[in-house]
């Protein structure tokens, strides 16, 4: 199998040197390492072409400017040669094994558009690691797939899979400069035929202290339009899930809520905050409140309420969850 991993890379010279030629160090499988810089300003292509050493399996693609990761990924899948697509970033890890094992899931059933596999969390604070399961059984189809995504059984990242490259050529991008994986996977998986699973991490994601699931940054131009790319992809699986239990909590829990954790706790202007608050709290309706309750989700229907409420209590009860 001829599988072409995509590496996205800005301003990560530290680390995107080791990344390719850990790539490059993958056994058992042919492959192709596109790196797509996008509008670095330190060293990290001069980085690229100092590991790749020549290497032909390496093409790095020099964007003219930063447009964001989710921009970089296209443009590394619409570049790939191969019918299979890894993505990677250049501050994880992974073993010399896993390429070749992502494609060995993809080859042992017929007609399969995705593969996804076991990670691994490692953090920089020196918490102890966590695993990331993948769904064990049969290979499914794209419509339980994706309820699977909503119960969060099969999660966000695009790391821990392999995609036919056809499938990722047909849905939208989401120009996202955070949490954009989501609303990749999302659409992938509503548009797949089948959904196999390797039940082993293949991937090390490292957790560090300037991530952006460790920060508060602004998220909520992001998060509004992964809502609307989740949405897209929920009326396309057949029967539509729009209007299940499992989409809206999902968009509940995971936007909504999170949403409004980043207009109270970013930087915005007041004009700006008050702008993000009102949009959200309107997602907040009686129907969301009850799901809370039936789903037994506590927090989330205590957060819920108090942001409808008073946000002097939503921020406290933020303020305790973040101790």
């Amino acid at each position: 199998m001829f599988i072409s991993v995509v590496l996205p890379v800005f301003d990560d010279e530290a680390h995107v040197g080791d990344a390719v030629r850990r790539v490059l160090a993958q056994e058992g499988v042919h492959l192709e390492l596109v790196v797509v810089d996008d509008g670095s300003t330190d060293g990290s292509r001069e980085a690229v072409r100092a590991a790749a050493d020549g290497d032909e399996r390496v093409r790095l693609v020099a964007l003219p400017e930063n447009g964001g990761v989710a921009r970089a990924r296209r443009r590394g899948v619409e570049e790939a040669r191969a019918d299979w697509i890894w993505f990677v970033d250049s501050d994880d890890g992974w073993g010399p094994d896993a390429a070749a094992r992502l494609g060995a899931a993809a080859a042992e059933v017929p007609g399969t558009d995705i593969v996804v596999a076991g990670a691994r969390y490692t953090f920089e604070s020196g918490r102890a690691p966590a695993v990331l399961a993948a769904p064990e059984g049969p290979p499914v189809s794209g419509r339980e797939a994706f309820s699977r995504f909503l119960g969060g059984e099969l999660t966000g990242h695009l790391w821990n899979k392999l995609f036919r490259r056809d499938l990722l050529l047909g849905i939208d991008v989401t120009p996202a400069r955070v949490q954009s994986d989501l609303a990749m996977v999302a659409q992938a998986v509503a548009a797949a035929d089948r959904v196999a699973f390797l039940p082993v991490p293949v991937y090390e994601y490292r957790v560090r202290s300037n991530s952006i699931i460790t920060t508060h940054p602004r998220r909520a131009e992001s998060l509004e339009l992964i809502a609307a790319a989740v949405e897209t992809a929920a009326r396309r699986v057949r029967p539509p899930a729009t209007d299940t239990d499992d989409y809206r909590y999902f968009v509940t829990r995971r936007l909504v809520l999170s949403g409004l954790k980043d207009a109270v706790l970013g930087p915005y202007t007041a004009a700006e905050r008050r702008r993000h608050v009102a949009r959200l709290r309107r997602r907040l309706g009686a129907r969301e409140l009850v799901l809370l309750a039936r789903r037994r989700d506590l927090r989330g229907l205590a957060l819920a309420v108090s942001a409808r409420v008073s946000l002097r209590a939503h921020r406290a009860l933020l303020a305790v969850g973040d101790r």
